[in-house]
């Protein structure tokens, strides 16, 4: 035998076990949905493999979009900040339980000056947003025969927080051919509901499963599909004979991220969030919101920053303009 090894020396790092957390990387940007119908119920969070990690964490993350609809039944014009903070422990390297709390408030359009120059700049149609002053938020439906406003209702009135318990189970760590992989389950409790629906404590449930990958020293890619069952709500009608929105029972959710790797503590990443419809009555609005986002992730001795773009795709009416979005995470 100890010819044999004689003979044939072990080549550094093939005899090394790999470490649990080899395909991992730095992650993907937590980012939910900021669809203007998704945002008024639960927008299930998508986790992989990774996000919640052994021992306590903190999580805070801002999210600030621009939604602009102009089309012959409405118009949206409006802004909304998505406030989360959320704390998750970790019993180990593979159970975590995390809770948060969601708040979107909404209000007037303090980057209507801002989009409006960038689409002069690189001449870009308005589509109709140089028509009207800015910084408003409203939400108008219109007659589309006649084109007579029907209703005028506050964005104040969509604003929504609750509450949401999350568990992730990691399946397997994966190996350098096969990617980690995690299911989870998550529950939402409405504080305080939209001021549209006549429920004020409705509860959601979801289910999904992730994927972690690393393919080389640089480059990760991640991915996360979920299903989300909501509880039944009658949303109010705007105005008499102005149809209310028909919500869906079900949606299902999907992320795909590549991640770069530039050093080992910072990366680029670049993620495509898909939302099935989420009504089922108004035009565009009743179609699956598709959203990109561009940014980066930092590791610091003072915790993990993130930031990123959000811009939409695909489908223009049921997706934010524009939108920023930053965070900031602590492993205690």
């Amino acid at each position: 035998m100890a010819l044999i090894y004689t003979a044939f020396p072990a080549v550094p790092g093939q005899t090394q076990e790999l470490s649990h957390d080899y395909n991992y990387g730095l992650g993907k940007i937590d980012l939910r949905s900021q669809s203007p119908v998704q945002s008024l119920r639960f927008t299930l969070p998508l986790l992989i493999p990774g996000d919640i990690q052994p021992g306590c964490g903190l999580h805070i993350a801002n999210t600030w979009t621009n939604v602009w609809a102009d089309e012959s039944e409405y118009l949206l014009d409006y802004e909304m900040s998505e406030t989360l903070v959320t704390v998750t422990y970790g019993f180990n390297k593979r159970f975590g339980v995390s809770l948060a709390f969601e708040n979107r408030n909404y209000f007037g359009g303090e980057m209507d000056g801002f989009i409006q120059g960038f689409h002069d700049l690189f001449g870009i149609d308005q589509e109709g947003r140089d028509d009207v002053s800015k910084d408003r938020k409203v939400i108008q439906r219109f007659d589309p025969k006649t084109g007579q406003m029907l209703s005028e209702t506050s964005a104040e009135d969509l604003e929504n927080n609750a509450l949401v318990f999350l568990m992730n189970y990691t399946l397997t760590h994966g190996t350098k051919i096969w990617p980690s992989v995690n299911v989870f389950g998550a529950v939402r409790y409405a504080i305080d509901c939209s001021d549209l629906c006549d429920e004020d404590h409705p509860v959601d449930v979801g289910l999904g499963f992730g994927l972690a990958k690393r393919w080389s020293e640089r480059w990760y890619t991640y991915a996360s599909l979920g299903y989300t069952w909501y509880e039944s709500r009658d949303v109010l009608e705007p105005a008499p004979g102005v149809a209310a929105m028909d919500f869906e029972d079900r949606a299902v959710n999907g992320l795909f991220v590549i991640s770069w790797h530039w050093t080992p503590t910072f990366s680029l990443v670049a993620q495509y969030l898909y939302s099935e419809a989420s009504i089922k009555n108004i035009n565009e609005l009743d179609e699956a919101s598709h959203e990109v986002h561009l940014g980066f992730k930092w590791k610091t001795k003072y915790g993990m920053i993130e930031f990123a773009l959000i811009e939409n795709v695909i489908t223009m009416s049921n997706s934010p303009d524009f939108g920023l979005h930053g965070g900031w995470g602590f492993q205690f």
